[in-house]
């Protein structure tokens, strides 16, 4: 075992890393609830042929319901075709298991609005009225049964009249989607800017660009839900600037689901404008993330703080694990700087399978900061990770990754080929491995751990072959170092190399 610096070692690695008790509990933030009275949305005109544009009796009958103090808007069998259905407060929209609500004719859809912060972000994410269904400032409001399909809404910026969302709610409160199939989404299946106390319950989503984009959302929970099919994101974590303000993220909880990603699995940004605060993630599998299975990225100058991992199985991933500081600073927050990842836990993970991805290679996991601005106590621990290996340039072990700054991408690719084989790490203040185990199919030449400027590096239960050159570690300006319980790391001098690099 190597001490160095014990006592500042410990004082850092003492920081909090989370501040609930147990984040791993359910939150049980209150569901709507409704007034007992129904009205049936065939009463207001509707057909459910198809055919018909069904969107005026749909709105005459929320407007019904809602002018009547609330209830139940019922849906029986059929197909409802719509465009821009507008959503209002203490409605509930319950869906026979046969009813089906699609994107009918382009030419329907509400125009995009005008939004004087579209610079701020993509202009999916900066307009919402062009939506299969949206609300403004809506309270107690639910979404249940059924299936809503995008029809002809497509994943890209819509074409003039037509429609790229399926369901946006802007500065809701108290919102429940439950038992909801969609068999094909948009651009976003689900998005949600500035919303709170949102439940997503036993939501499936076989096709779409993202499953659900919470941007600046609190008091969110979200289980038993099944996302697959999805091109990007099936859970983005986000915070733009299309309200015109910073807005901070707080309190999601997500659990007991399972997840399919063409990019990644569970992932912060890349729009982070606004601060993130206590979000958990447990008891959930991701069967493909062809960018990073789990991805907490700032690049627009917020604070991710209190993040926990917990029960994760990935398999097919093309990059494991994204940590990045970096410094597009697209936000009209005055004299941004870069912002900061903090207090992150990562534990019972486990990783198999990893498949090249739509950007390349498999990739190796990555911690990187910026010079400045560090990650912060950040914890994997019970993490295995098993590479397909077989990288034998042996220069690849002195390559030393860009870093990323401006209007670049954000994207595991962008960080270039890493000169570690499990876990590259650079700019760090308290990083604790324990029981981490690295396995590779075939040998390579690069060291399993690769970590340069880190200040406070805990290796407990570390576990990796030597590279084909004789190292499991290389260490480069790394203080306070402490080695236990990983018989390969018996010292600095063992397995490990260190220098001033």
């Amino acid at each position: 075992m190597k001490r160095a610096n014990l006592i500042l070692l410990t004082a850092c690695l003492a920081l909090p890393v989370c501040a609930a008790e147990n984040p791993f509990t359910p939150p049980n933030f209150p569901i709507p609830q409704f007034p007992g009275k129904t009205l049936n949305v065939k009463t207001f005109g509707a057909t459910g042929g198809g055919a018909v544009n069904d969107t005026p009796a749909i709105d005459r009958a929320v407007a019904a319901c809602n002018a009547a103090g609330g209830g139940t808007v019922f849906f029986p069998a059929g197909r409802y075709a719509a465009a821009s259905i507008h959503l209002m407060s203490n409605v509930r929209l319950l869906l026979d298991r046969d009813a089906v609500i699609f994107g009918g004719p382009r030419a329907d859809f509400d125009k995009p609005e005008r939004n004087p912060f579209d610079k701020y972000q993509d202009f999916g994410h900066g307009h919402f009225h062009d939506s299969l269904m949206w609300g403004a400032g809506i309270t107690n409001f639910a979404v249940e049964g059924g299936t809503i399909n995008g029809g002809t809404i497509g994943h890209g910026d819509p074409k003039r009249g037509g429609g790229d969302k399926l369901i946006t709610v802007v500065m809701g409160k108290g919102l429940l989607f439950k038992n909801v199939t969609h068999d094909k989404g948009g651009h976003f299946a689900y998005l949600l800017n500035d919303c709170r106390d949102v439940t997503l319950d036993h939501v499936v989503i076989r096709e779409s660009r993202d499953a659900v984009d919470l941007m600046s959302c609190s008091d969110v929970q979200i289980h038993d839900c099944r996302f697959t099919g999805c091109a990007d994101d099936t859970i983005g974590v986000k915070s733009d600037f299309a309200l015109g303000r910073k807005i901070e993220s707080a309190n999601i909880y997500v659990w007991d689901s399972y997840f399919e990603s063409g990019c990644n699995g569970l992932q912060f940004g890349s729009e982070t404008a606004g601060d993130f605060h206590n979000v958990n993630f447990w008891n959930i599998g991701i069967g493909r993330a062809m960018k990073a299975g789990i991805g907490v990225t700032t690049g627009d100058g917020a604070i991710i703080d209190d993040v926990n991992y917990s029960n994760i199985d990935i398999r097919g991933a093309a990059c494991p694990i994204y940590m990045l500081v970096w410094s597009r600073l697209r936000t009209g927050v005055p004299h941004a700087q870069p912002g900061a990842i903090e207090n992150v836990r990562i534990e019972d993970v486990t990783v198999s399978h990893c498949m090249a991805g739509r950007q390349g290679p498999v990739m190796t996991a990555a911690i990187s900061g910026l010079p400045g601005h560090p990650l912060r106590n950040i914890t994997l621990e019970n993490v295995k990770i098993a590479y397909p290996g077989g990288d034998m340039n042996s220069s690849d072990a002195e390559i030393e990754p860009p870093y990323m700054h401006g209007g670049g991408s954000y994207s595991p690719r962008n960080l270039g080929p890493r000169p570690a084989a499990g876990l590259y790490v650079r700019n760090a203040d308290g990083l604790t491995l324990k029981n981490v185990q690295f396995t590779f199919a075939q040998p390579d030449a690069r060291p399993a751990l690769v970590a340069n400027h880190v200040n406070g590096l805990t290796l407990d239960g570390f576990a990796a072959p030597k590279s084909t050159g004789g190292q499991i570690v290389r260490l480069a300006s790394v203080r306070d170092l402490t080695v236990e319980n990983s018989p390969g790391l018996k010292d600095a001098g063992t397995g490990m190399a260190t220098g001033g690099r």
